[in-house]
C-alpha cells in the first residue's frame, strides 16, 4: 500500500510521519525542535537544520514514501537575499514588536474593514505586513539588503529544489498581504510598505518534483516524487480534525487557540467578515473561515513560570478541587498582543482585584479562567456567522 509522508513545519517542532491511503498512520513520528523562541522569533538557519534533521530521521526507516505533503505554521516571515540566504530572523505571529507599524498602516489604507476582508484579518502585528514595515523602520540596512519576503515553507522548499518557490494560496492567504478577491498581492497595503511586489514570490499552488542536486543525495528516495504545496496548519487541523462538512467547527487549544469551520466562496463572499473573525485558505478555492486567541498555553506557561507555580499540569493544579471565581480576581490574560475579538495592536495584561489573602494559585487559575472565557468567546463569534458547531478539539 503507497504510503505519503507528511511532514509539518511548526514553530514549536518540526515533525514528519508516514501516512498510508486510508489515512492511517505507519510508523513512528520523527520530530525536532524548531528552535523558535519564546519572542516568536530564531535563526533562519536553525529553523532549516530542524527540518532536515527530521527528514532524515523520518527516512531512516520505513516504506518508501509515493508523495510529501507539508503543512506549515500560517504567518512566518524571513527575508532573503539576492543568493537566497535568509537576511533576516525567522519570525512568527508570536513576534508583537511591530505594534507601531500595524497602526501606521490601518492609518494609511482608505478602509481597513475592507482590508480586514480581501487579506482574510485586520492589520495587526501579528501579521507579516507589519513585521516587514517595522524592519523597513528599525533595520533599514536589512531591509536594503533583503531580495524577498517568504514564509518557513517557501524558504525550506526553495533550498531543496534550487529554485525560487513560491506560497500556496492557502500560506499567501495568512500574510496579511494577500487579495484573495484579485489572487494577487495587495497593492494598497504594499504601497502602505514601501514593498514592490518584485520582492514577494507569486503563489504557486502546483506540486513540485526533481529535488536540488545536495539533495537528491541526501534524500533519494524523495528525489522524482512529487511534493504537494504546503498547506495551512490551521487548515490541516480542519481536515485532520474531521471538520470538512457543514456544522463541525475544529477547536485547537495550545500555545495559542483557534475555532475554524470550512466554508464556501459564495458564503465567505456574501458579506464582509465580521470584525472577530479571519478567513483564510485551505487551497485555491476552499476558504477557513475562524476565530483566533493569541493567549491561551503561552499565557498560562508565563503565569506559571512567573509566579513560581509550576508543578506539572498547570491547569490541573490551578483548578482540581478549586471553585470556579472563588480568588475573586479579573485577569486580562493578554501578554501578547491579542487577536479576536478585537485586534489590539499592544499586549494588555492585568490583574485586578489582589488582596493579602491572594496567593499564585489564585492568580494562576485566574489566568486559566480567563483563557478560558477567552476561547469561549471565539467560539461564541465563529457561530454568530456560521451557525451552531459540533466542536472537535
Amino acid at each position: 500500500m503507497p504510503v505519503v509522508l507528511a511532514l509539518d513545519l511548526g514553530t514549536s517542532y518540526a515533525k514528519a510521519l508516514r501516512f498510508d491511503e486510508t489515512g492511517a498512520p505507519v510508523g513512528s513520528l520523527a520530530r525536532q525542535p524548531a528552535g523558535i523562541g519564546a519572542q516568536g522569533r530564531g535563526d533562519a538557519k536553525g529553523v532549516i537544520d530542524a527540518a532536515e534533521a527530521v527528514l532524515d530521521e523520518a527516512l531512516a526507516a520505513g516504506p518508501r514514501p509515493a508523495a510529501v505533503a507539508l503543512s506549515t505554521a500560517w504567518h512566518t516571515l524571513v527575508g532573503v537575499d539576492d543568493d537566497g540566504r535568509p537576511s533576516t530572523e525567522l519570525s512568527t505571529w508570536m513576534d508583537d514588536r511591530a505594534g507601531a507599524e500595524a497602526a501606521a498602516l490601518r492609518a494609511a489604507v482608505a478602509d481597513p474593514d475592507d482590508v480586514h476582508d480581501r487579506v482574510g484579518a485586520p492589520i495587526h502585528p501579528s501579521f507579516p505586513s507589519a513585521r516587514i514595515l517595522w524592519t523597513a523602520r528599525h533595520q533599514p540596512a536589512v531591509f536594503a539588503a533583503t531580495r524577498s519576503w517568504c514564509s518557513l515553507s517557501e524558504l525550506v522548499v526553495s533550498r531543496w529544489f534550487g529554485d525560487r518557490v513560491g506560497p500556496s494560496s492557502s500560506v499567501a492567504s495568512a500574510s496579511g498581504l494577500y487579495d484573495q478577491r484579485a489572487g494577487a498581492w495587495d497593492s494598497e497595503l504594499l504601497d502602505a510598505i514601501g514593498l514592490s511586489s518584485e520582492r514577494l514570490i507569486p503563489v504557486d499552488d502546483e506540486p513540485r518534483t526533481g529535488l536540488a542536486v545536495a539533495c537528491r543525495s541526501r534524500w533519494p528516495t524523495l528525489a522524482r516524487v512529487p511534493w504537494f504545496p504546503a498547506q495551512g496548519d490551521g487548515a490541516s487541523a480542519v481536515i485532520g480534525s474531521g471538520c470538512t462538512v457543514p456544522g463541525r467547527a475544529a477547536l485547537t487549544v495550545g500555545t495559542s487557540a483557534a475555532v475554524r469551520v470550512f466554508s464556501d466562496r459564495e458564503r465567505r463572499r456574501a458579506a464582509r467578515l465580521p470584525g472577530p473573525l479571519f478567513g483564510y485558505l485551505a487551497d485555491g478555492a476552499t476558504p477557513v473561515v475562524g476565530a483566533a486567541r493569541s493567549n491561551a498555553g503561552a499565557a498560562v506557561a508565563w503565569a506559571a513560570k512567573v509566579l513560581n507555580a509550576s508543578g506539572g499540569d498547570d491547569v490541573e493544579q490551578a483548578t482540581a478541587g478549586r471553585p470556579p471565581g472563588g480568588h475573586g480576581l479579573r485577569v486580562d490574560p493578554s501578554v501578547i498582543s491579542e487577536r479576536s475579538p478585537d485586534w489590539p495592536l499592544f499586549p494588555s495584561a492585568s490583574v485586578d482585584g489582589l488582596r493579602p489573602t491572594t496567593t499564585p494559585l489564585d492568580i494562576l487559575q485566574a489566568f486559566v479562567e480567563a483563557v478560558a472565557f477567552g476561547v469561549a468567546d471565539a467560539v461564541d463569534a465563529l457561530e454568530e456567522w456560521a451557525g451552531p458547531q459540533t466542536l472537535v478539539l
